[in-house]
């Protein structure tokens, strides 16, 4: 009977070992997944920041109330040409887009916000 009890003690301990490996590695995966609409960020990147080649843009946006009007408007300016990354703040009233170089207009920007079903304005 005592050994019994050792024995399961033991294989939850291997259990346990391998459950923290399989996570760990699904972190280590779902960190570096690129998603399809989702910016690809170089390792570089991710070790030592952001690129040279991004500048941020700040906007002024109209109509936000909640986390689901943020996500709406991060989800239309990810699909704009040149943008690396965007965050939006429904109690600031602001979003945040980084983008390359020369690559996406402000314009462009602010029909992604309209797109979205709100009003936006360079800030």
């Amino acid at each position: 009977m005592f050994t019994n009890r050792c024995l399961n003690f033991g294989y939850l301990s291997v259990i346990s070992v391998i459950f923290g490996i399989v996570v760990s590695s699904s972190v280590v995966k779902a960190a570096t997944f690129s998603h399809s609409n989702a910016p690809s960020a170089q390792p570089y990147e991710l070790a030592y920041g952001e690129a040279e080649n991004v500048e941020e843009v700040e906007l002024n946006v109209k109509g936000m109330t909640c986390g689901g009007c943020e996500n709406a408007i991060r989800s239309q300016l990810l699909k704009v040409d040149g943008v690396k990354d965007a965050t939006a703040d429904h109690k600031k009233g602001k979003a945040v887009v980084k983008i390359e170089e020369g690559k996406a207009k402000t314009d462009e920007l602010i029909k992604a916000v309209e797109k979205a079903g709100f009003s936006a304005s360079e800030g």
